[in-house]
């Protein structure tokens, strides 16, 4: 039995009544955040968009499940992140079957300058940027997203702000 009260839904389990948010509330707060942090990690506005609305579909039909775990936003990051990979191998592989390159598209720089800088480190050193800085997760959280531990998620951020700060600085003696 599911009792809906406003933003939050009441499920039994175990025997006990246990409040959680609400799908919608939870999309209403966290769909247009994911979408930013993965067009940040991918450089594909439409790979980002087309993983996130993917991963919000898997989650909406296990919500019960999804929505109890510590971090909801976290799952469902992994699941975008997940079909990005997916997607960007098979491309790749058409790509190089029927001998195409595709141009990186020109994306429209969200924080000037920087984003350039950022786009410069390894792919993990960026997903980890992001989830840290525009997803705002925890470090644990990240680790948990990415399949890494927590100390090599601190370490991979300290070295991405190490590679930034050293980044900026060369950028202010030219």
């Amino acid at each position: 039995m599911d009792i809906v009260s406003g933003q939050r839904i009441g499920l039994v389990q175990k025997g006990e009544l246990v409040f959680v948010e609400s799908f919608d509330a939870w999309y209403s707060r966290e769909h247009d955040r994911m979408i930013a942090t993965l067009v940040l990690s991918t450089g594909d506005i439409e790979l980002a968009v087309e993983g996130v609305d993917e991963a919000c579909s898997r989650a909406l039909e296990r919500w019960k499940r999804i929505s109890a775990m510590e971090s909801p936003t976290g799952w469902v990051y992994r699941v975008a992140i997940n079909h990005a990979r997916r997607v960007a191998r098979r491309k790749n592989m058409e790509q190089r079957v029927f001998r195409k390159q595709a141009p990186m598209p020109d994306l429209p720089s969200p924080a000037g300058e920087l984003w350039e800088l950022v786009a410069s480190l390894s792919e993990r050193q960026r997903q980890v940027v992001m989830l840290r800085h525009v997803a705002e997760m925890k470090e644990n959280e990240i680790g948990t997203v990415l399949g890494i531990s927590r100390g090599t998620v601190s370490s991979t951020l300290h070295d991405a702000h190490q590679r930034l700060g050293r980044l900026l600085s060369d950028d202010k003696e030219l």
